[in-house]
């Protein structure tokens, strides 16, 4: 039996279920998948690429409310988000309709900011250095028949990995506004982990949103920066998934020293932290597609306690939590 562990936060968009809410997990397959570099699919490959730059434009600068489901592990919530753009950053409510009273807002993000995935996906991420190949060598990419969701047509992209370390994923994308109104993640047994769906769209919305009252819980955050952090740390991952690439590292004093890795669709963070006398928890928890996997290791004779969370399967986290090792350099 898996002991509880905790979901840490990490910065910019690589947010899990536990560390920032529900919704950023959700949409985090949603405002990554921009700009491929090659397909695979029934229609032209251009089609597709126009397709997904689109949508990627879509979500970070439209306005827009709407009603949506959320089902994970059998659980099935209803949900209201706003997006707005106001002078040229985002500005997010997303309101919980069923089940405790909550709300999350989230501001100050600039429209031009680009998340590492982002950077990624069109080959301006320094660390690069023409080592990454494109997407193409790690998903399938299929147009599938149109739909039409929320009352609205939209065009259906079938994602499928070509291994067993990463998850598949399902987009219906609108056809007038480019807008994803739904999305699967999909294990690699072809079970489906996370299904979202909006029930109804509302573009241009009032500023009603801003007074928005009554909730028991309300929390409040801004995004991150722009810039993404990388301090030198002393320890290395030995093995990743092929096609992830380091995008980020930074100490934070309460969850300790971390990496973000990423392949362009999927994100996952390693931390590292020294144990002390404190007895840590080990196991796995897992929410939906995103899963939090803690152990502790030896390293240099000295008690660390390494947790892997992300959009992964929990064997993926597994693997990659004890392949970590100190540098060579590093003191004991």
């Amino acid at each position: 039996m898996t002991s509880p562990v905790f979901f840490p936060e990490t910065p910019g968009p690589a947010l899990s279920l536990g560390r920032k809410g529900l919704w950023f997990t959700v949409w985090l397959v949603l405002s990554l998948v921009i700009d491929v570099a090659a397909v695979q699919a029934k229609e032209p490959q251009q089609s597709v690429q126009t397709l997904l730059g689109k949508m990627s434009q879509a979500l970070r600068e439209r306005d827009y409310r709407g009603l949506f489901t959320y089902e994970f592990g059998g659980a099935l919530q209803t949900l209201r988000v706003t997006h707005r753009v106001v002078d040229g950053n985002e500005y997010e409510h997303l309101e919980y309709l069923n089940g405790p009273s909550r709300r999350i807002e989230r501001s100050g993000r600039n429209i031009e900011c680009l998340s590492p995935a982002d950077q990624v996906l069109r080959g301006v991420m320094p660390v690069l250095q023409g080592d990454y190949h494109g997407l193409a060598q790690h998903y399938r990419f299929f147009m599938q028949d149109d739909e039409r969701i929320a009352g609205r047509p939209v065009s259906v992209l079938q994602i499928m990995p070509r291994d067993e370390y990463r998850y598949g994923y399902s987009l219906s994308i609108d056809k007038q506004t480019f807008l994803p109104l739904a999305a699967m993640t999909v294990s690699t047994n072809r079970k489906v982990l996370e299904r979202l769906q909006f029930a109804d769209l509302e573009l241009e919305p009032s500023d009603e949103w801003v007074s928005v009252v009554g909730a028991a819980e309300v929390s409040r955050s801004h995004w991150g920066d722009c810039e993404q952090r990388n301090e030198t740390l002393n320890w290395q991952v030995g093995w990743v998934p092929s096609g992830f690439v380091a995008a980020s590292s930074y100490r934070q004093a309460e969850v300790g020293e971390s990496r973000v890795y990423t392949d362009g669709l999927s994100v996952f963070s390693v931390f590292l932290r020294p144990m002390g006398k404190e007895v840590a928890a080990q196991g796995r928890a897992q929410r939906g597609a995103t899963v939090a996997y803690m152990q502790q290791l030896q390293l240099n004779e000295e008690p660390y306690t390494v947790t892997v969370v992300g959009e992964i399967p929990a064997r993926t986290a597994q693997r990659i939590a004890a392949s970590l090792r100190l540098e060579s350099n590093a003191g004991g």
